[in-house]
């Protein structure tokens, strides 16, 4: 037995070490392989593939899509190692848990004859607290990115070639490759592959969530390869609607998604395929101005703060910030201190978990890719600009006890990679606003079939007519401004009709809870 887990440890340690070292590598395969698979479809979209059943080309015409697929081919045989390593560990008759109370290892005493499951049953146990399973767990989440960014890939690259005879034909006979259109259409519709991603997504989804619940944030890679993870078209299609079995979802997946004709080009048309934000949104230039602010600079501002104020923020700096329409890019919830939450009298009705956040500092409630967390001023304070809003309304206790828990709600739930405002069980950070202030008409926006909040929806209700939020402190590229706050934020979000009406008024969520 001791033997079984030494060896498996110093699996797990040296696929683990390997696999961290080349962050960088795969973060630019990944990048290559969203630039491709636009590419590809485009073509077929210019060329008659889609449309067509035997489409003309000519001669540059063919080469060039001979060169796509060949390009194609080799990008996916540099990513696909990172699942096959892992693929072995969510097979039939293998069961992954994670627990707290053991080392990272494999129990043989577990292996037995189960029916249920097909056969022999192989028993790995997981800590994510020792240095074995922060490893393997790590492999885990490459491996699982790696095949849902593949899988989207083939319907984007692929799957519109491989339902052309012609172009099918011409693909798989004159590419030179080990791995011809016909192979990777077996491999992207095999069962026994699908029912592997859905179990590795299913734990990894109950992994980050033991993380948020303890309140241990994930790391940068982490984040990045989750951010990756949620927002593939097959993750989100495998956490769609409830009621529905895994079977029938895979299913569903097979049939195509309905995405070639309408759904790739929304994604195409609005950056939102496969999180592109999310993949360059670890990517920063330099830190935040603010981020410079004394330990004594930020009590005097915690100090001006009070409960339920309405953070937004900018960060020119990240990428994602270029690809966030407006001019705030990010939104959170300050809860306020012990002494003030129990001054309120809700500080007893806080789960014990999020009492230890808030006395260690954590005072902001905010919805990062890697889902809902409770943050500290420090750590929100990586940016440039910071507008602070305050509700102007007469608020009785009642109302801000329930606004303080539903805020608290929200924490472990996954972020919206669908960024629809009526979802329940997931959240964008701009949406914490529209939860926590159930009786606000904010200004919504119909965005690809679905209704959306920004953060600059948000800031328009404090230069609406008639203002619902007061702006209390604003900070424009690191400096703190000292001008009429109501006007300079008129001129950083604009002066539309959105911004001078009444906002949008639609149906509430019946409830808040997860």
């Amino acid at each position: 037995m001791w033997r079984v887990f030494t060896l498996l440890t110093l699996c797990f340690v040296s696929m683990a070490v390997q696999a961290r070292s080349v962050l960088p590598i795969f973060q630019k395969q990944v990048g290559d392989l969203v630039e491709l698979r636009s590419e590809a479809y485009r073509f077929a979209q210019q060329n008659g593939i889609l449309t067509q059943k035997e489409p003309k080309l000519t001669r540059a015409q063919s080469n060039q899509l001979r060169e796509l697929a060949q390009r194609y081919i080799n990008l996916r045989a540099e990513l696909l190692p990172n699942a096959r390593a892992v693929a072995p560990l969510f097979q039939l008759g293998t069961r992954i848990t994670l627990t707290s109370d053991r080392p990272t290892g494999e129990d043989a005493s577990a292996v037995t004859l189960s029916t249920s499951r097909g056969g022999l049953q192989r028993q790995i146990w997981i800590n994510p607290e020792d240095r074995a399973g922060r490893e393997l767990l790590l492999d885990i989440q490459y491996g699982l990115t790696t095949a849902l960014v593949l899988m989207d890939s083939y319907q984007i690259a692929v799957e519109p070639y491989a339902s052309n005879k012609s172009i099918d034909y011409l693909l798989t006979y004159d590419v030179k490759s080990d791995a011809n259109l016909r192979q990777l259409a077996d491999n992207y519709h095999s069962t026994t592959f699908r029912t592997q991603i859905s179990s590795a997504t299913r734990f990894i989804d109950e992994y980050m969530a033991w993380r948020r619940k303890s309140g241990k944030p994930a790391s940068p890679e982490e984040d990045y390869l989750y951010s990756l993870t949620q927002s593939t078209v097959w993750y989100v299609a495998l956490h769609g609607s409830k009621g529905i079995s895994v079977v029938d979802r895979l299913n569903y997946l097979g049939r195509d998604l309905e995405i070639r004709n309408q759904n790739i080009q929304n994604i195409l048309s609005q950056g939102l395929s496969m999180g592109f934000g999310n993949m360059v949104g670890v990517v920063q230039t330099r830190n935040g101005k603010l981020s410079r602010m004394s330990a004594a600079e930020q009590a005097n501002l915690a100090a001006e703060l009070k409960p339920l104020d309405i953070l937004l923020e900018k960060t020119p700096f990240r990428l994602t910030d270029k690809m966030i329409p407006g001019h705030y890019g990010h939104v959170a919830i300050w809860l306020g201190s012990e002494a003030e939450l129990r001054e309120m009298g809700v500080w007893e009705r806080i789960p014990s978990s999020y009492q230890q956040q808030i006395r260690q500092g954590g005072r902001i409630v905010e919805a990062l890719r890697s889902g809902v967390t409770i943050s500290t001023l420090e750590h929100f304070l990586n940016i440039d600009d910071l507008l602070v809003l305050r509700d102007r309304r007469p608020l009785d206790t009642r109302y801000r006890q329930q606004a303080v828990l539903t805020a608290l709600e929200q924490v472990g739930k996954e972020y919206d990679f669908n960024f629809d405002v009526m979802t329940h069980e997931r959240i964008v950070c701009s949406e914490l606003a529209y939860v926590v202030f159930p009786d606000v008409a904010w200004p919504l926006e119909r965005t690809l079939g679905r209704y959306t909040i920004s953060p600059d929806n948000v800031a328009q209700l404090a230069i609406s007519t008639p203002a619902l939020l007061d702006p209390v402190i604003l900070y424009r590229d690191g400096t703190r401004s000292s001008a009429e706050l109501r006007e300079q934020l008129r001129t950083l979000i604009g002066t539309n009709e959105a911004s001078k009406t009444a906002a949008i008024s639609i149906p509430q969520p019946r409830n808040n809870k997860k």
